[in-house]
């Protein structure tokens, strides 16, 4: 990892976090940038030398678009606790309703509960037991990565209570869910079964399975290589209640008379990458989450997702008109999402306005 030399240089391993100046003097003095080229030394303003030359850095950042100012824009976090540990966040996009985005720090049963309304749709990929956390197991040997760009937290679930583990948050789930809502949850092949069964004992129904094709598998000699994704879809009632939705997703293939032919096998679902920039321990591609929703829901349905994650469930949400309730146990995982609601949708669907990156709220606060 490449020693950390200037004040720029810690700016820039920070721009998808969210921080205060203090925060950002404490980061530097913990890098060690304070005791650098007499950084400690008092100058002109009464202040430590690398506090200038951070402050400095920031207003460059300012300058090239990378950071902006309190009140610079119309979007923000009312965040409960600190922005290192925060317990609940809210997303304030005035004029718009406060209430688009919600995150709990929490695990998933308890944030399912914790729900102040019946929820139309709950998308979860929860963890698949595959020792992501062991130093030893198949998944460390085979999915080499570069760490310093993922970020730390990651809560995996021992395989021998996977049972227990899956029984409870999908009772939750279907408590939660309203008459005619659906669960959808992402799974490997190994664990879909569990899922459904332990779903319709709960009282959910059955609707699809569907494979979501990968372009690449894991390589296996003694089996066939697991080279798909499973979501098991399901609804709270029959299949025949009035309040279940279901839209023909537009973009999905056509028959011979120009029908949307919705098949429940997606192979146009891209890997999903974000070379050279921070990501999650594991994330979905936008476009399989944006599928479920817009089939699953109409616009202002709430959606949610008790395995935040990297976030992607929330921000599909918004970008397709629905509104977003979720948690994670991870709070480095609510902290990634509030970092690319910020960066990545605002300036987006709010293009008139200023955009927002995770340095709002700095480079106009006083010392």
């Amino acid at each position: 990892m490449t020693p950390l030399r200037t004040a720029a240089d810690l700016l820039r391993t920070l721009e998808r976090g969210c921080y205060t100046l203090p925060e950002l003097y404490r980061l530097a003095e913990q890098a060690g940038l304070a005791d650098r080229a007499d950084g400690r030394r008092i100058i002109q303003d009464g202040q430590a030398r690398y506090k200038r030359r951070l402050r400095s850095a920031l207003h460059a950042f300012k300058r090239q678009g990378r950071a902006r100012p309190a009140g610079a824009g119309k979007a923000a976090w009312l965040i409960e606790g600190s922005t290192t540990r925060p317990r609940r966040a809210l997303l304030i996009w005035l004029p718009a309703d406060p209430s688009h985005v919600e995150l709990v720090l929490g695990a998933a049963a308890s944030v399912l509960r914790e729900a102040d309304e019946p929820i139309d749709l709950i998308v979860a990929d929860p963890p698949w037991a595959l020792g992501r956390g062991e130093h030893r197991s198949a998944y460390r040997r085979t999915y080499g990565r570069n760490h310093d760009q993922v970020m730390p937290g990651y809560v995996d679930v021992d395989p021998a209570g996977y049972a227990a583990f899956t029984s409870e948050w999908i009772g939750a789930a279907s408590a939660a869910l309203r008459p005619g809502g659906y669960l959808a949850v992402v799974t490997g092949a190994q664990q879909a079964a569990r899922v459904q069964v332990t779903a319709e004992d709960a009282g959910l129904t059955y609707v699809n399975s569907i494979a979501v094709a990968r372009r690449f598998g894991l390589y296996t000699r003694r089996r066939f290589v697991h080279q798909h994704h499973r979501v098991t879809l399901l609804c709270k009632g029959s299949l025949t209640d009035p309040a279940r939705v279901f839209h023909l997703p537009p973009e999905m293939p056509r028959g011979r008379t120009g029908q949307i032919y919705a098949t429940d096998l997606w192979t146009d679902i891209p890997e999903q990458r974000r070379r050279s920039l921070l990501r999650y321990d594991n994330s979905l591609h936008p476009a399989l989450v944006s599928r479920v929703i817009r089939a699953a829901t109409d616009l202002g349905h709430l959606v949610a997702d008790p395995f935040l994650g990297s976030g992607t469930t929330a921000i599909a949400a918004l970008q397709d008109g629905r509104r977003f309730y979720g948690g994670d146990l991870n709070v480095e995982s609510l902290r990634f999402t509030m970092g690319r609601i910020l960066a990545e949708v605002v300036p987006v669907i709010r293009p008139e306005t200023e955009q927002l990156t995770l340095f709002d709220a700095l480079a106009g606060a006083p010392a």
